[in-house]
């Protein structure tokens, strides 16, 4: 409805006006991935097919877990937008030294160059009725929490989503 929408938008402005502390504390990413993706699972069952490969080895990550899970929600949410007619989400999670990468696919409309460059710029959106706030939120969000956002697109082909996140102290043998 209308009204669900407008609010949606008041709260993603004031999500994005806010200042935001990150309160980070050691995490099981692999628990937090699981918590976001499965919810989608029952509502999309019959038009997208949701993988996970999370490796079973990941450390603990230290994280503000509310902004941590409005990130990979977002970044979740303009995946599935870019794939109205169905297709594939791909979420995964590996060790990589020092660090731990998170990836996000999906086998939908893609950006092309010009789109891409923006992607992260406040109030930029492809989508109708977007606020152009998803993916510079899960930015700021991923860097509070010490981490990197990169995406790659292509027109057409889809798009991958790469967020890789320190370990935390002890993990990395410091």
């Amino acid at each position: 409805s209308q009204v669900r929408l407008l609010r949606q938008i008041a709260a993603e402005f004031s999500a994005f006006a806010s200042s935001p502390t990150a309160h980070r504390v050691p995490t099981p990413l692999a628990d937090l991935i699981h918590d976001v993706v499965s919810p989608y699972r029952t509502g999309l069952a019959d038009r997208i097919r949701i993988t996970e490969a999370v490796s079973s080895d990941l450390p603990l990550v230290n994280l503000d877990r509310t902004l941590f899970l409005r990130a990979l929600t977002n970044v979740i949410e303009n995946a599935l937008h870019a794939m109205p007619s169905g297709g594939t989400l791909a979420v995964s999670a590996e060790r990589l030294d020092g660090r731990v990468r998170l990836t996000v696919s999906d086998t939908g409309d893609g950006m092309d160059a010009e789109a891409l460059e923006r992607v992260f710029e406040p109030y930029f959106s492809t989508k109708t009725g977007g606020t152009g706030l998803g993916l510079p939120i899960a930015k700021r969000n991923v860097e509070l929490n010490g981490g990197t956002i990169a995406l790659e697109s292509r027109k057409g082909t889809g798009t991958t989503v790469t967020i890789e996140l320190p370990l935390t102290e002890r993990d990395r043998g410091v």
